[in-house]
């Protein structure tokens, strides 16, 4: 009967243990994947967030590349175009204001690099607002042709970092803190800020400070030209080739020249350097022992036409 009484008092027993056991599990069970739902949710919150600030951001790399024109030609009939943000001050003002809200109101959720870039940007258009201070309204134009390469290059830089972004940086859910580094390196900012327009071009856009001055600057030289003349059979001939370099003291550029009979040589000749300033052109000294290079006079005709269209005043 003891043994009756207990196997029929036991069975309840380990059943309703075995119920606490059960509730308790699928509490547990309960309890993390509602954990892992709320945590799923705010991820793709955030990651809505991070995306939606990058899109931001990059509406300012689209405007700040964006240009017009006048319907002015340079001597080889390309279209004159200039920034938008510089075609006059009210478009100035209001692409500042955009620039420091877009970068206030999304800090937290841009990338390093995009905030990198951004600060750059920032620092650029500091050191630009000193140059337009006094600068007169009808030479906004003239100076923001000057500077157009540089705007394209900060646009380029920046949409760059956001799309490294796009493609692998939005695994990342980690929203930018102080101890971050927001800036790029003092001297990588002013070795950047050194090969801009703004910076080797001071000198030329000085000129359009503080009175009206209505005349076009010398449109923008790529840091590699090519000058060239076509023969009756369409082959290019009278080939120079314009390397933009630092000058002597480092405080302004000069030009390297370079030539090549025709295409089909395949290898041109350095033979000498000029300058944007004086028009001077300086042959490279050729000793006794060197052998003989050859200009003709084509392209040095070439190359005076370049230096007048193109001389600093």
């Amino acid at each position: 009967m003891n043994n009756i009484n207990w196997q029929l008092f036991i069975t309840p027993v380990l059943s309703f243990i075995g119920v606490i056991i059960g509730s308790f599990l699928a509490f547990l069970s309960s309890s993390f994947l509602k954990k892992k739902e709320t945590r799923l949710k705010i991820s793709e919150k955030i990651l809505d967030k991070k995306i939606e600030s990058h899109e931001d951001v990059l509406k300012l790399a689209k405007l700040l590349r964006s240009t017009v024109s006048d319907n002015n030609f340079t001597s080889e009939m390309e279209l004159i175009t200039y920034p938008l943000i510089l075609a006059n001050k009210e478009n100035y003002l209001d692409w500042k204001i955009n620039l420091y809200n877009k970068a206030n109101n999304n800090s937290h959720w841009l990338s390093q690099k995009v905030h990198q870039e951004l600060f750059f940007i920032q620092d650029y258009f500091i050191n630009l607002d000193k140059t337009l201070e006094n600068v007169p309204d009808e030479n906004l134009k003239q100076i923001a042709i000057v500077l157009k390469n540089d705007f394209v290059d900060l646009s380029s830089k920046l949409e760059k970092s956001i799309t490294e972004y796009f493609d692998n940086g939005w695994k990342n859910l980690k929203t930018i803190s102080k101890k971050d580094n927001f800036k790029l390196s003092k001297n990588t900012s002013l070795n950047r800020l050194k090969n801009y327009n703004h910076t080797k071009r001071y000198l030329e856009i000085s000129q359009y400070f503080y009175q009206k001055n209505p005349k076009l600057p010398r449109t923008d030289i790529k840091p590699v030209t090519l000058l060239y003349n076509i023969a009756p059979n369409g082959m290019k001939i009278d080939m120079l080739k314009i390397v933009e370099v630092p000058n002597i003291d480092n405080s302004g550029v000069e030009y390297e020249l370079f030539f090549q009979e025709n295409e089909f040589n395949n290898k041109f000749e350095k033979f000498g350097y000029c300058d944007l300033i004086m028009g001077y052109i300086r042959f490279d000294q050729i000793s006794h022992n060197s052998r003989y290079i050859g200009v003709s006079h084509e392209a040095i005709n070439l190359l005076s036409n370049w230096i007048n269209e193109n001389l600093e005043n």
